[in-house]
């Protein structure tokens, strides 16, 4: 009885020692803020028309900055999300894309809009 006592706090020491010292490979990764919509996409769709101003208040709105690790970062690179989306959370990534894209007006010069739409309205009705 002693020695399975023993054993068992001994395989529990070691398991807590395994726990504190794994590396969390999400932890280790390096994580940076960044545009919902990047500006080079948002160029291509008008947005290179814009006074230095506007352009400032799109990379500095807070409706357009996403946490991102730096892998999907770079994956996603100028891509919209026709193209490119998180592994999770692709349907609040979307409706952020989209609502960024509609309060700068440039949805209109977006030829995967309608698309766009019938992918968001899907995320909409499958979770409710």
């Amino acid at each position: 009885m002693k020695g399975t006592k023993l054993a068992l706090l001994i395989a529990a020491i070691l398991i807590m020692l395994a726990a504190m010292t794994r590396q969390d490979p999400v932890a280790s990764e390096s994580w940076a803020t960044t545009q919902v919509v990047p500006l080079v996409f948002a160029e291509k769709r008008g947005a290179d028309q814009w006074p230095t101003s506007l352009k400032e208040r799109f990379l500095n709105d807070p409706e357009n900055q996403i946490r991102m690790s730096q892998p999907d970062s770079i994956l996603r690179n100028e891509r919209g999300p026709g193209e490119w989306l998180p592994t999770s959370g692709q349907c609040d990534y979307m409706g952020r894309f989209m609502a960024v894209m509609e309060r700068y007006q440039l949805h209109h010069q977006e030829p995967q809009w309608r698309d766009w739409q019938t992918k968001r309205q899907r995320c909409y009705t499958q979770f409710q």
